[in-house]
């Protein structure tokens, strides 16, 4: 257990006795893909830690369409707000495959926050990661078109994840067109249509999910974003 915490941002700075003293207090939950964690608006009483597997982040609005806004690998943490304050939780919590995650009680969480300056420090450090994150797609969502959104997201990508080759620099799409239609605000067929306009104009090739862009700054001109 010590090991996957000291995977975890919020406390790989303490000891050996004060991980201890939290493994004591986690349970381990197994989820198979598609189960639903917690939902958007439920009470939250824990903290829950991303040991395997990957889980995705979503809300909901009123019309039933989902955004994404967020996926949480190992060593990640989930519903650091919630927990912290007592509230409810602010996003749905969805697994993307069969996933482990342990769960630590609130108020124990808070309990060390108190004693653990450190802990504390970081969960600020994490929170300001996601309102950045946050205040960045809904930039995207509020001025931006679904071409250009795609575009943001594909370079995003390319830059965190690409490898350059002869032909450009090339990634492995793993989300499907309907997730990436949740992760960009839109529907699965205009996420289809502008792959498509963008490989036929010449911008992207795709060969199934595998993706190269042939000139990068070209493309974050044509998408209107400041360059390198």
């Amino acid at each position: 257990m010590e090991a996957t915490l000291r995977r975890v941002p919020l406390f790989n700075d303490l000891s050996e006795a004060e991980l201890a003293l939290i493994g004591d207090r986690l349970t381990v939950h197994r989820y198979d893909a598609g189960m639903i964690v917690f939902s958007e608006g439920e009470v939250c009483r824990e903290l829950w830690i991303v040991k395997e597997g990957t889980v995705k982040m979503l809300k909901t609005a009123p019309s039933g369409r989902q955004q994404l806004i967020g996926i949480e690998r190992a060593g990640n943490s989930l519903s650091e707000v919630a927990a912290f304050d007592g509230g409810c939780y602010l996003a749905t919590a969805q697994t993307a495959s069969s996933t482990v995650l342990l769960r630590l009680e609130a108020d124990h969480f808070c309990r060390i926050c108190l004693q653990h300056q450190e802990v504390a420090l970081k969960v600020i450090k994490v929170l300001g990661h996601r309102l950045r994150s946050m205040g960045r797609l809904i930039e995207e969502l509020s001025f931006s078109t679904v071409r250009g959104r795609l575009i943001a997201h594909l370079m995003r990508i390319a830059e965190h994840d690409g490898r350059r080759t002869s032909r450009g620099i090339e990634f492995e799409l793993t989300e499907n067109n309907e997730e990436l239609a949740a992760r960009l605000g839109t529907v699965r067929e205009l996420v289809s249509r502008n792959l498509g306009r963008l490989h036929g104009e010449g911008w992207i090739e795709i060969r199934r999910r595998s993706v190269t862009i042939p000139n990068l700054s070209k493309l974050k001109e044509e998408a209107g974003l400041p360059g390198p």
